[in-house]
């Protein structure tokens, strides 16, 4: 007997299960057919990449120069990032083909937009692109490549104070060496650094002549005046050789070799560390504040991207960007007073510098360095101060309780644990610190500083005025250094200005400016707009960084320094030079070196009215006094 048969109530789906069944039905209906999208995208995503091994296995028998092709495309342009995207996929049977724009960013320069269509065919059931050279760019055919071409906008001034240019279109010659012709790499780099190259610029020129022998390696760029004076002693020299071209140049001799500085063909090195948008075709910044705002002078070049055939001629421009003109880097310099210090060192045989400064804001006015090897002195160098560093010691006396009348004296020689002293000028008639410091009397200062001075009241002095802070004015400069002194021998030389002291001419033009004002600032040399305006991009740091707080020194330290340095050019060291009515100053003699023989060093610092001043005459052999007295003189007389 059969069971009776059962039915079981229906079942009722859930809305969710529908749905999905709904989505998974269509796909799996259409799983086996391939997309012309997806071999677009992962061929597109390559292309960005620069994935040229993967995107030759997504093209339908690709050519041998595939890769190289596309890889050109890229180097030619100096591609630095890209992004590729399709438009509307277009599907007919077999073949497919999709809009595509390309958005390629050249190393600085900007974003180029370049439209192109990708096509496809369907191969044994796979779709591969249909690559030709015009996939990259519609006007390219084989044969064909892609050229970019810049155009630099003018370079900007460099200005100075009142937006006075200080630079102007010139005649230049920039001095080389090829290294095929030198025959003695020796004399070749006497004859650079002779001609004004530092040490560095000729060594690092050769070596690259070595390395390159028909390349013309740069050394350092000269105006064409300067160049005709340079010529009968480095023309002769086989290895030698000579660009001309016009560029901009500083309106001084001075600024040129100093702070301004130069344009010249760029070197390999400069090449290496500036990159794109550089080409060996490029003039570039050689020093001073043309090396230094080089990007914000020069600005960024236009762009034409053409496509070239093959014997170079343009076929077709695909792109074009425009140029961004760089904007001035404006400075506190007064051609005026920087024509009057490049003439009162005109003739000059000894390296020397002069730095002038306005005393009530620590502006830059001039600075000249000459016979210097192309080393910025003024601003960059460290020298011992002799005694002018008596500024700093008698400060240091004065918070101490002394005055001008404290007593001293001025025997010939002083004994500090077995080291002797001598005085630079001789025995003097002395018997107080004016005195003492009216004719720079080495004795009496030790005596005094060994009396009434520790070790840590010389840096503590220097500080007062800013010593040992490196400025931050655009450009390297030193800060001088004032280290503690070791022993009391060391303590002596310190306090006449020699044991371990450096200081730079604008070093001391500030302590100057300070003890002229009675308020230490630091100095400034670059402003925060230029002519244009715009501020300038190196100066919002620097500037600002050097117009930091600014202090007052002791009243009693200004008044009695005014009159000490009132009396040295009434009757002292300064006296008989020269120097106008209304000048106040210390002189300096500095010896180093070692033997018998010692080098000296000259100086005189300073100020007249609301000019601070710093003179330095390098090796000179004689006193400051008469050594840079007579270069004051001209300078005052010349405002």
């Amino acid at each position: 007997m059969n069971a009776p048969r059962r039915f079981l109530p229906p079942v009722v789906l859930p809305p969710f299960f529908l749905v999905l069944a709904l989505i998974v039905a269509p796909l799996s209906a259409c799983g086996g057919s391939p997309k012309p999208q997806v071999t677009s995208s992962a061929y597109l995503a390559d292309w960005a990449k620069q994935d040229w091994a993967a995107m030759r296995l997504l093209a339908d028998n690709p050519p041998a120069d595939f890769t190289s092709v596309n890889q050109a495309a890229f180097t030619n342009l100096s591609v630095r990032s890209a992004l590729v995207t399709a438009g509307a996929m277009q599907t007919k049977g077999s073949t497919a083909s999709t809009p595509i724009t390309e958005r390629l960013t050249l190393a600085g320069l900007g974003t180029i937009t370049v439209k192109s269509t990708l096509h496809l065919v369907l191969q044994n059931g796979k779709w591969l692109v249909q690559w030709s050279p015009a996939t990259i760019v519609p006007q390219l055919r084989t044969g064909d490549e892609l050229s970019l071409r810049t155009s630099w906008p003018t370079r900007a001034a460099i200005l100075g104070a009142g937006g006075t240019p200080l630079t102007m279109q010139g005649q230049a010659v920039t001095i080389g060496v090829e290294g095929a012709r030198v025959k003695n790499a020796a004399s070749v780099r006497s004859a650079l650094v002779t001609a004004g190259a530092t040490a560095q610029q000729a060594s690092s020129a050769l070596a690259a002549a070595k390395a390159h022998p028909t390349y013309f390696e740069p050394v350092f760029t000269v105006s064409r005046a300067r160049y005709d004076v340079l010529e009968p002693t480095i023309y002769p020299v086989p290895g030698t050789v000579f660009q001309s071209s016009t560029a901009l140049s500083a309106v001084t001799p001075g600024l040129t070799a100093g702070l301004v500085g130069t344009v010249g063909p760029v070197t390999a090195q400069q090449l290496s560390q500036l990159g794109a948008p550089y080409s060996a075709q490029s003039d570039v910044g050689q020093t001073g504040l043309e090396q230094a705002d080089e990007r914000q002078l020069a600005g960024t070049p236009g762009a034409t991207v053409s496509v070239a055939g093959p014997d170079g001629t343009d076929i077709a421009t695909v792109a074009t960007l425009p140029a961004h003109p760089g904007t001035p880097v404006s400075t506190t310099i007064k051609e005026s007073v920087q024509q009057a210090a490049e003439a009162a060192l005109t003739g000059e045989k000894k390296s020397a510098a002069l730095v002038a400064v306005n005393a009530s804001t620590g502006d830059v006015l001039a600075s000249v360095s000459v016979n210097s090897g192309g080393f910025d002195q003024a601003i960059d160098g460290a020298f011992p101060p002799g005694s002018t560093f008596k500024m700093i010691t008698s400060t240091a006396l004065i918070t101490h309780g002394l005055t001008p009348k404290s007593a001293a004296s001025c025997p010939g020689t002083a004994t500090v644990d077995g080291e002797v002293f001598h005085n630079a000028e001789g025995e003097a008639p002395v018997s107080n610190l004016l005195q003492a410091f009216t004719e720079s009397c080495n004795t009496a200062f030790i005596r005094l500083a060994t009396g009434h001075l520790t070790a840590a009241d010389f840096p503590a002095a220097a500080a007062m005025y800013g010593l040992g802070r490196s400025p931050q004015i655009g450009l390297a400069a030193f800060g001088g250094s004032v280290p503690e002194p070791k022993d009391a021998a060391d303590l002596a030389a310190t306090s006449i200005g020699q044991g371990e002291i450096l200081l730079s001419p604008l070093n001391l033009a500030m302590v100057a400016a300070a003890v002229d004002t009675g308020t230490v600032r630091a100095p400034r040399l670059l402003t925060l707009a230029g002519g244009s305006g715009v501020a300038s991009a190196s100066a919002s740091a620097s500037a600002s960084a050097s117009a930091g707080p600014s202090s007052q020194l002791p009243r009693a330290v200004v008044a009695d320094l005014h009159e000490m340095m009132a009396s040295v050019v009434a009757r002292g060291t300064a006296a008989g030079q020269g120097l106008p009515a209304g000048t106040y100053a210390k002189t300096g003699t500095a010896e180093y070196g070692t033997g018998k023989t010692l080098k000296l060093d000259a100086w005189l610092v300073g100020f007249r009215g609301n000019i601070a001043f710093a003179a330095l005459v390098v090796n000179a052999g004689g006193n400051g006094g008469p050594t840079c007295g007579p270069i004051v003189a001209k300078f005052l007389d010349g405002l």
